[in-house]
């Protein structure tokens, strides 16, 4: 792997200082991907100078490059922009701010921030039955734009080819990986959601799962797996006693992940589970190189606030601190307070931005960055690990759109493979057992698990992704403060 290339960042007199801190803040992102270093806008290290905003024709050189300054401060609760489309190098782009006219370019880092930032959704007020934002009102649906596509990669990807090349080459290079003889990281996933702890709690989930593969899932192969089940059951078998199994079949499989548990229950959506039914397997999975999370519970961040309660009960049990967590029914209302949850509970990673309904990039973003604190305005201390494939959202989406569960899965691996170098979450509840969706879907998470030799690509524990890979941020700028402890 090469040594980063030294990059800065100056602006012009007339970026407002807001301006600069978000604009800052995406350029920061961009070097982390794209494997630069960030040095002060004086440095006479740096290789690259970056110019966003009008700068007098006496201060340029050959060296600068020049960014057109689109971005503009707007209320975070005023309305969805309209996109602009444009094609550069055979790809579609959907612009928030437009081509500048006197370059033929765009506001790459004003487009990238206002991706990764989650600000065009932070206009959206309405809330689904679940208490989150509702895709049908999010920017895909709205402006029909596919969610499958990782819209602020491929703007990296335009911006990195301009430094290199200038205009004279339509091209979108891959991100260069952080790990020789790694292209592409997936950091797989099991929140558990449900485990056997009495045949009585076994028994009650099926029979609800028989109505759910008529009332909703309209699956014959979800019915009849789960009838057989419920006999298997009946006859003696732990059914939902699966992590030993899968701890094993995973070993095999060369891919390691992450559990993430909830550690306490305030709400009916939460799982009958105690903390103590799970130590054993807990820790032997720790002991075989798994990591496990906090799968904060259904209330902890609308109602309750008991996110840091939950890691310490968790750590308690554990011996040792979780690093990160997820949204249990990835659950919030509000960006800034899941975002100021995860913080205060000094965490190092959360990975609840994915959509519920539909498989895809939320915020555009192939790749982990750290959310954007709008009210200190500058970068949170943690990563967001985008969640971009689970069992829910791809049977969801087979269901509805009539397209082979495969085929979806293989397009939004295949559009992250293809552009950066990862980083992305996939979650399988229970992959060993048809309880959470059909079998068919929990085959496509062996597929794709046992595909991705082929692409040189490893699936990883989120605390295993960490610590390969965080040295790559803190080369540019972020999370300096995070460590990772063995």
């Amino acid at each position: 792997m090469s040594a980063p290339s030294p990059i800065s960042l100056r602006f012009g007199a007339g970026v407002e200082n807001q301006v600069r801190s978000r604009i800052g803040y995406a350029f920061r992102v961009f070097a982390a991907i794209y494997n630069y270093r960030v040095v002060e806008a004086d440095s006479s290290e740096a290789a690259i100078w970056c110019l966003y905003g009008e700068v007098p024709p006496q201060e340029r050189s050959s060296r600068h490059f020049h960014i057109p300054s689109r971005y503009q401060l707007r209320p975070l609760n005023s309305g969805a922009q309209s996109l602009v489309r444009h094609r550069y190098a055979g790809e579609e782009f959907h612009l928030f701010l437009g081509i500048d006219k006197a370059t033929g370019t765009p506001d790459w880092l004003g487009e990238i921030f206002t991706w990764i930032s989650s600000s065009h959704e932070l206009s959206i007020t309405g809330r689904d039955s679940v208490g989150r934002i509702p895709y049908h009102q999010m920017i895909f649906s709205k402006n029909g734009i596919s969610p499958r596509k990782p819209y602020a990669i491929l703007l990296m990807a335009w911006l990195d080819n301009s430094l290199r090349n200038g205009q004279t080459l339509e091209a979108l290079p891959k991100a260069p990986s952080p790990v020789p003889g790694v292209e592409h990281f997936v950091v797989c996933s099991h929140d558990i959601d449900f485990y056997y702890t009495t045949r009585s709690s076994a028994l009650i989930r099926l029979l609800k799962n028989l109505g759910i593969s008529f009332r909703l899932y309209r699956s014959w192969s979800y019915f009849s797996s789960n009838s057989r089940m419920i006999l298997q059951l009946l006859g003696g078998k732990r059914v939902g006693d699966y992590l030993p199994s899968l701890l094993a079949t995973m070993q095999r499989c060369d891919v390691q992940s992450t559990l993430f548990v909830v550690p306490q229950r305030g709400h009916r959506r939460d799982p009958d589970y105690q903390l103590g039914d799970l130590v054993s397997h807990l820790s032997e999975a720790s002991s075989k190189g798994f990591s496990v999370g906090v799968h904060g519970s259904y209330n902890s961040i609308i109602e309750a606030r008991t996110l840091t309660p939950e890691v310490a009960a968790l750590e308690k049990v554990l011996g040792r601190r979780p690093l990160g967590s997820r949204q249990h029914w990835l659950r919030f209302d509000r960006h800034e307070k899941l975002f100021e949850a995860v913080e205060d509970a000094e965490l190092l990673f959360d990975s609840t931005l994915g959509f519920a309904e539909v498989a895809g990039f939320r915020n555009g973003a192939s790749f982990a960055f750290p959310p954007y604190d709008f009210e200190k305005e500058k970068p949170h201390e943690f990563l967001e690990i985008p969640l971009v494939l689970m069992d829910g959202n791809l049977e969801a989406a087979s269901r509805t759109l009539g397209e082979n569960p495969q085929v979806i899965a293989d397009e939004v691996l295949g559009q992250s493979r293809k552009w950066s170098w990862g980083g992305i979450a996939a979650l399988w509840h229970n992959p060993m057992e048809p309880l959470s969706v059909p079998k068919e879907i929990n085959r496509v998470f062996w597929n794709c698990a046992k595909n991705g030799q082929e692409h040189a690509e490893k699936w990883v524990s989120a605390e295993k992704f960490l610590a390969q890979c965080l040295g790559r941020y803190q080369d540019a700028g972020l999370m300096k403060g995070a460590r990772i402890h063995a």
